[in-house]
């Protein structure tokens, strides 16, 4: 009973202005109060139309993983939601508004761009508009710029993008126009993410007063943290040693483990163990989900790479993470592979409970991989864990206004 009390009270609403005066705890067809200091929240931003999350750090540092959009609606990609009035990219945009009322400041902290595919960044079409400064066009992470200022941007390749080759696509033409622009003319900081070291991304604003919260850079373009240090060493072969194309960019995907007290949570993009099934014994280094889990250890929370595609969330890897609470982001109706859902469930592979919620559930992806219908329901996931990172509770929000009206609550878990 003490331990529902204690996260209840985390997630109590303090009256303006009246010390001591605590609202109702959150009960579903509630608002989800917005975040307060202390707390640590993860949402997973479900925009349908492709990859999107935000965390709010304990101090309100935030940080906006990914903003994509795919661009192309059609019978397997799955629409923008909560409708197709704006673009993803608004949608999300007036998602982080929302939810950072209470954080200090108008701008959102941090970018992290997870790799360079249009589901986390914008693919840019034919009738993608121009952004107001005629620079580039505006569409998933540029269009969420056209809303709200963004302070520093990280990504695996700034400045040349020139491995494992020259990127030269349209989605990362757009893309490096963006932020090129956003550089010279709104004063945005743009870093390679580098792998291995724990100080690249900090609270900005009362980083003494959390000295239990880390973020610790995993994995990009194949440099994987050793464990010890902040030494990495190079998972991939010389892209000259391989066939063109062979590292492909799911393979570059940006990873880190966040952790606040007894709470660790894992984010690796479209991290996979790409075509290693039928691979000789030379090509296992296109496993680059092995070294990342050596050095991640046991999680709560993790987020699925690669949307649970059947390439992704190999069995050594769920293994190693045993989480309690897996988040699937999903925009494409072949996302949550049957062979990968029947592996996060398995306890053969780690024991215990464990939750699995899908951003999107339409109809061919809940019978193509036999989605189990007491999962919890499709929408916003919200993560929410109490001061010093002991407990946390899971909230889906009604994913088709913006009311932030919770459909579910799930928890409190304590964290191990």
């Amino acid at each position: 009973m003490k331990t529902l009390i204690r996260s209840v009270l985390a997630l109590f609403v303090f009256a303006a202005g009246v010390s001591g005066v605590r609202a109702e705890p959150v009960k579903v067809g509630d608002s989800l109060p917005l975040w307060s200091e202390g707390l640590l929240d993860i949402h997973f931003i479900n925009i349908g139309a492709g990859e999107s999350s935000l965390i709010i750090m304990p101090d309100g540092t935030t940080m906006l993983v990914d903003a994509g959009d795919h661009g192309r609606p059609d019978a397997y990609h799955l629409s923008t939601l909560p409708d197709s009035t704006r673009q993803a990219g608004e949608w999300i945009a007036r998602y982080v508004k929302r939810a950072t009322t209470n954080a200090p400041g108008d701008a959102i902290n941090y970018v992290m761009i997870s790799h360079l595919h249009g589901d986390h960044i914008g693919s840019v079409k034919k009738h993608t508009p121009p952004a107001a400064s005629g620079a580039y066009k505006r569409i998933g992470i540029s269009e969420v710029a056209e809303h709200v200022a963004i302070e520093k941007v990280l990504d695996r390749g700034w400045p040349d993008y020139n491995f494992p080759v020259p990127q030269k696509s349209g989605v990362v033409t757009n893309y490096r126009k963006f932020l090129n622009w956003q550089v010279a003319n709104k004063g945005v900081k743009a870093e390679r993410f580098k792998p291995g070291v724990n100080d690249q991304i900090v609270m900005n604003h009362n980083p003494k007063k959390y000295p239990n919260f880390e973020i610790r850079n995993l994995a990009a373009n194949g440099v994987v943290w050793t464990g010890i240090g902040s030494n990495t060493r190079n998972h991939f072969p010389d892209p000259k040693d391989v066939p063109p194309g062979a590292i492909i960019e799911n393979l570059c995907s940006i990873a880190f483990r966040l952790s606040y007290g007894e709470f660790d949570y894992f984010s690796g993009g479209d991290l996979s163990v790409n075509g290693t099934d039928n691979a000789s014994t030379a090509d296992l280094w296109r496993d680059i989900e092995r070294p990342v889990a050596l050095v991640t250890g046991p999680v709560e929370v993790m987020k699925a790479n690669h949307h649970a595609y059947y390439d992704a969330n190999s069995p050594f890897f769920l293994a190693s993470l045993r989480p309690r609470v897996i988040v699937v982001s999903t925009w494409f109706t072949a996302h949550v592979a049957l062979n990968t859902y029947r592996r996060m469930q398995s306890k053969t592979l780690w024991p215990g409970a464990r939750d699995i919620f899908i951003t999107n559930q339409p109809e061919a992806m809940k019978l193509a991989a036999r989605l189990d219908p007491k999962d919890p329901p499709p929408g916003h996931v919200v993560i929410r864990v109490s001061p010093g990172g002991a407990e946390y509770t899971v909230y889906v929000l009604d994913e088709t206004n913006e009311s932030a009206r919770v459909k579910s609550i799930h928890g409190p878990y304590k964290s191990r």
